[in-house]
């Protein structure tokens, strides 16, 4: 009898339990289903306004007319081959550029030890605390000068907003490259150096292959923060230098007779595009990337 009573305590025992992890499993993919509605609701309206026509187009939710035509039509609007061929060559640079000279930087950092180190970490965050509106007339006057000056045109080119967005890029870029390669074995440079490396050998052959995640990180980083930037490419880009998120403003210009939100949304659409397959290419890497980091910080 007692051996009944205790396997009828066990068997209630699991099935409370097991309630509780139902229960529990439920929740949790409720809060899952709720995020994902969160994040695609958005994206499925932008969808939906850029299958209506211009003349209803905002003034419903599912559209009566299903007007496909509108990606087609957006590309004839403005010029957004252009601002999409100049945004890629922009965002590349300033991603490409950054990584690389943000390496020997935090090389540097990571293996010298040096007055204010700490300190000079610490500033490298810091300069994120700094508006980015407050900094656009001190740079827009300081490219002026050195135009006047030295004669070499920087506002309205290429590089001059790619060392812009580099100087934003580079601060976070070295810091976590610093926080990364110093997680990496030292023994392995000291081999190097023992059988006759130079430092920027070890560098070469060394770090970088091994610091490769944390560099594919900081590449994203710059490339997201070129792409998505619209207050300085709105001052220091020309016509022919125009990026996407100022080209983007041109559906709903006074030119024409109706604001092109149906062209703005499918514009929208394509414009994330090349964000959303370089973080399919490379998230392997960034998830390697901000984990090595955060662990090893």
């Amino acid at each position: 009898m007692a051996t009944r009573t205790a396997s009828v305590s066990v068997s209630w025992r699991r099935g409370a339990a097991g309630r509780r992890l139902s229960a529990w499993t439920v929740a949790r993919h409720g809060l899952a289903l709720l995020f994902a509605a969160f994040v695609l609701l958005p994206i499925v309206y932008m969808v939906l306004i850029a299958l209506q026509p211009t003349s209803t187009a905002g003034t419903e939710v599912v559209p009566k007319i299903w007007h496909p035509e509108t990606f087609r039509e957006m590309w004839d609007t403005v010029s957004l081959g252009i601002y999409l061929r100049n945004s890629l060559i922009i965002a590349t640079l300033a991603g490409v550029l950054s990584s690389v000279l943000a390496l020997g930087a935090a090389y540097v950092v990571a293996r010298f030890r040096f007055r204010f180190r700490n300190v000079f970490r610490i500033s490298l965050l810091a300069t994120h605390t700094v508006p980015g509106l407050l900094l656009l007339l001190p740079l827009f006057v300081m490219y002026a000068i050195v135009q006047q000056t030295v004669g070499v045109v920087i506002i309205g080119t290429y590089w001059g907003v790619v060392f812009t967005y580099m100087a934003f890029a580079l601060p976070f870029s070295i810091w976590l490259l610093s926080v990364y390669i110093t997680g990496l074995p030292v023994e392995l440079e000291e081999q190097a150096l023992v059988d006759g490396a130079t430092r920027l050998e070890v560098v070469r052959w060394v770090t970088l292959p091994l610091a490769l995640p944390g560099m594919v990180v900081t590449f994203v980083f710059a490339f997201l923060l070129s792409w998505n930037d619209v207050l300085f490419a709105s001052v220091l880009t020309s016509p022919t230098t125009r990026t996407l998120g100022v080209g983007l403003r041109n559906y709903l210009s006074e030119n024409y007779a109706l604001p092109e939100w149906n062209q703005l949304m499918a514009a929208s659409i394509v414009s994330a595009i090349p964000a959303v397959i370089l973080f399919l290419i490379v998230q392997r890497y960034i998830v390697t990337g901000l984990a090595s980091g955060s662990l090893k910080g």
